[in-house]
């Protein structure tokens, strides 16, 4: 008697089609999951936090009062004073309808790393929106005659003002510290914005 060859037999052709079956039936399972609506939710808000976490930029620092500071990762700003100094020098004097303007700044090096401050590359001011410069004959008034340079050791402070010839008129005076310049330091810019009293 012939016998069949397995591949032959019914029951083997059965048995593969129904394992063919149930694999691909599987496979289809996992292509269309229907999403349902909490799903869908948490996807939702999975990609709403990541797209504002992308959004989200450090806030501005401002300083808007005198006797208020800031303090960042590495220091602590304060603005101590505002001050109209008066020449008593004749070969010091502002041009005329100007008038002499002090800012008196307080920086502490709250970091363990040493860093350098210069009034030169770290401040930029602006008088009504228009960039001014220091006035470094300024520097000669009584009572702003320390300069913001310097070095700054870990835990130390330094002392000193910011001299600007402005028009009597002015109305907000700004100053930016770019804590970054020099100091290559993370911890970006502190604005300070004082008006006219």
């Amino acid at each position: 008697m012939n016998k069949k060859p397995w591949y032959k037999k019914w029951w083997v052709w059965l048995i593969i089609i129904f394992v063919v079956g149930v694999f691909g039936s599987n496979m289809q399972d996992d292509e269309a999951k229907p999403v349902t609506a909490e799903a869908k939710k948490t996807a939702s808000t999975s990609t709403t936090e990541k797209k504002e976490a992308v959004k989200e930029e450090p806030k501005e620092l401002a300083i808007t009062e005198i006797g208020t500071g800031i303090q960042t990762k590495n220091f602590k700003v304060s603005v101590e004073s505002l001050t109209k100094p008066k020449s008593d020098n004749m070969f010091v004097t502002p041009e005329e309808g100007n008038e002499f303007v002090s800012v008196g700044l307080l920086i502490e090096n709250i970091s363990e790393k040493d860093y350098t401050i210069s009034s030169m590359i770290m401040f930029d001011a602006y008088q009504d929106g228009f960039s001014i410069n220091e006035d470094i004959t300024g520097h000669a008034l009584k009572g702003s005659e320390k300069t913001m340079d310097g070095a700054l050791a870990a835990g130390k402070k330094i002392r000193g003002t910011l001299v600007y010839q402005v028009p009597k008129d002015w109305k907000e005076l700004e100053v930016n510290v770019d804590l970054t310049k020099l100091s290559f330091s993370t911890d970006g810019e502190v604005k300070i914005v004082l008006p006219n009293k």
